[in-house]
């Protein structure tokens, strides 16, 4: 039997959005009022996507339209922009109507991306060594904290330590709000993962001497922000219905927050 195809899906007009735009919004504080959709596959996602973007691929789109935020303006991307215009057409015709497609895709995206799967970075939250989802995220704030200090110690140049302290000194905020919020918690200062569920004697290792600038220190701070953002994002969508789902959106619009933060910094230094 000869497959039919629906020509009338080709011809839809669909509203587009440029990759520049999107790169705005993300460090923007306008990222509340939008959803990121990635429908590349998931080896795709796991080599690079946006930070705070969702996963669902252009094959399961129909079945999970369900996750699609139908309150917010919903940003479609894949590699070039072809995938995500027909995922528009696609949700556009189940009745969503604020759907836009980035222009050119991921590849025409300039801003900073992040790596890992869907699942990457979550092992540290299933760890039975953690009493709470709260003492896991504290000890990862912690342990980017000491990370900053122990590169400001080896800092060849004053504005370089300034950079540094500065940037640990937010963590220090992140974790006294956190104290206000949830109370005193203990965490074992011989663990050494840090936001985003990366490990801090790696990072030194790996980042240490790269890093020769205050322009190279911001860059990597917006990394990690971005890193950490996304894996609360995440888990957030991992735990949705449970009590934790409300904690990790917290955190996630939190380290949203320190990316606007060092996005400016970084603004008033270029």
């Amino acid at each position: 039997m000869a497959t039919v195809l629906n020509y009338s899906l080709f011809r839809e007009k669909i509203e587009s959005i440029s990759s520049e735009r999107t790169e705005k919004i993300v460090s923007s504080r306008e990222f509340d009022q939008f959803q990121l959709v990635d429908v590349r596959q998931p080896r795709e996602y796991a080599k690079g996507h946006l930070p705070g973007a969702r996963s669902i691929p252009l094959g399961e789109l129909a079945k999970r339209s369900s996750e699609l935020d139908e309150n917010k303006y919903i940003i479609m991307y894949c590699r070039s922009g072809v995938r995500s215009k027909t995922a528009c057409q696609i949700v556009t015709r189940l009745g969503l109507d604020k759907v836009l497609n980035m222009e050119g895709g991921i590849t025409s995206y300039q801003g900073e991306q992040v790596e890992g799967d869907v699942e990457a970075g979550l092992e540290f939250f299933m760890d039975a060594d953690f009493d709470s989802a709260y003492e896991m995220a504290f000890t990862m704030e912690a342990g980017l904290k000491n990370f900053y200090l122990v590169l400001a110690d080896e800092a060849e140049t004053a504005e370089e330590r300034q950079t540094l302290t500065k940037l640990a000194q937010l963590e220090d905020g992140h974790m006294t709000r956190l104290r206000i919020r949830f109370g005193e918690v203990y965490f074992d200062p011989d663990l050494t993962v840090a936001e985003g569920g990366i490990d801090v004697e790696e990072m030194i290792v790996y980042f240490g001497a790269q890093l020769q600038s205050r322009e190279k220190i911001l860059q990597l701070a917006m990394k990690l922000e971005a890193q950490a953002f996304d894996l609360y994002s995440r888990l957030a969508l991992k735990h949705r219905g449970e009590d934790t789902e409300s904690f990790y959106q917290t955190m996630a619009a939190d380290e949203h927050k320190h990316l606007i933060q060092v996005s400016k910094e970084l603004d008033n230094l270029l």
